[in-house]
């Protein structure tokens, strides 16, 4: 018995992903967000390499115990606590910029939506008027055909009785023709034709 190969399923095509939407409050803070990333990312390198000058000045303090070296050590954490602050400034500022950047993909999203929801609509609705101008026409080409049907039997109505009229004419023509025929002959019947007279016989001469 031949085997039947089994068939191969062809794998489920993915769903398209969401709608790109863009608009110039979404660029502007996207663009905002991408510097301010940029920027925090320079400061942190700025600010590691603060602390770890820091780090390097504080032992030196600790081993020569100097002014001199205590100085260095106070100068490096006190750049490290500016760029410190500098950097949490950065981050906030970038923790807004992405706020904003969601609620003008939002608003981008919504009015994309609500564009997409107004073209349906206004599809449905070019769909519904042209059934509906189809059918108004349909309803008057049939209301067209009763009408011209109602005026062709009328029509037709008037014909037979016109027809009928002039059979009528016809025939009391006719009647009253033969009436006349027959009348003009009882007449002719009736009538005796008249006697002629005998002629008369010449008178015989006496003989002399």
């Amino acid at each position: 018995m031949a085997k039947v190969k089994a068939k191969k399923r062809k794998p489920a095509k993915k769903k398209a992903s969401a709608m790109s939407v863009s608009s110039p409050a979404l660029v502007k803070a996207r663009a905002s967000v991408a510097k301010l990333e940029k920027l925090a990312a320079a400061m942190k390198k700025k600010l590691a390499a603060a602390r770890k000058k820091f780090v390097a000045a504080a032992k030196a303090a600790a081993r020569a115990r100097t002014a001199a070296s205590r100085k260095v050590a106070k100068s490096a954490k006190g750049a490290a606590k500016k760029l410190a602050a500098a950097s949490a400034s950065a981050n906030a500022k970038i923790r807004t910029a992405k706020a904003r950047a969601n609620a003008a993909g939002k608003a981008a999203r919504s009015q994309a939506n609500k564009i997409a929801a107004f073209a349906k609509a206004e599809a449905a609705l070019n769909k519904a008027v042209k059934a509906f101008v189809a059918k108004l026409k349909k309803k008057k080409a049939k209301a067209d055909a009763a009408k011209a049907a109602r005026q062709a039997r009328k029509a037709a109505v008037k014909a037979r009785l016109a027809a009928k009229r002039a059979v009528q004419r016809v025939n009391a023509a006719a009647r009253k023709a033969a009436a006349k025929a027959r009348a003009a002959a009882r007449k002719a019947v009736k009538k005796k034709p008249a006697k002629k007279k005998a002629a008369k016989k010449p008178a015989s001469k006496k003989s002399a």
